[in-house]
């Protein structure tokens, strides 16, 4: 089950909004992520008392479950090239097949945004297939 909770943690799906900064922080009031910024998710999301936090390599993880759903959020460590950026993905089971949809709010160059999600889309196909074939 640990596994489980590991690879949905570092699940995408090709499914994906990507914004991205022009500089100002929390300038945008229609974020993808569903927050102006992504120190605003972060704050948020680390003040809710039912989310699960965990650490990946730099990266902060939470999970939270809402309505049948997995609500998954990744942020950047500081030394990461696109930090700071903030991925929120919603996975949930129908009928034995992973739906998964994703937001990213990235704040870098939209070519450097753009390689932080085609690696997460790399490691989506192995993943999702992996959660397909355990029922559980």
């Amino acid at each position: 089950m640990k596994l489980i909770g590991f690879l949905l943690g570092m699940l995408i799906w090709p499914c994906v909004t990507l914004a991205q900064d022009s500089g100002a922080e929390g300038a945008s009031t229609s974020s993808p992520i569903g927050y102006a910024s992504v120190q605003q998710a972060f704050d948020a999301v680390s003040a809710d008392p039912d989310a699960s936090r965990s650490e990946y390599e730099g990266w902060s993880l939470f999970t939270q479950k809402a309505d049948g759903k997995y609500i998954l959020w990744s942020f950047t460590p500081e030394d990461h090239p696109v930090h700071p950026s903030a991925v929120r993905r919603e996975v949930m089971r129908k009928e034995g097949e992973v739906f998964i949809s994703m937001a990213v709010l990235c704040h870098s160059s939209r070519l450097d945004c753009d390689q932080l999600v085609e690696q997460f889309q790399q490691i989506n196909a192995r993943i999702k297939q992996k959660l397909e074939a355990d029922p559980g």
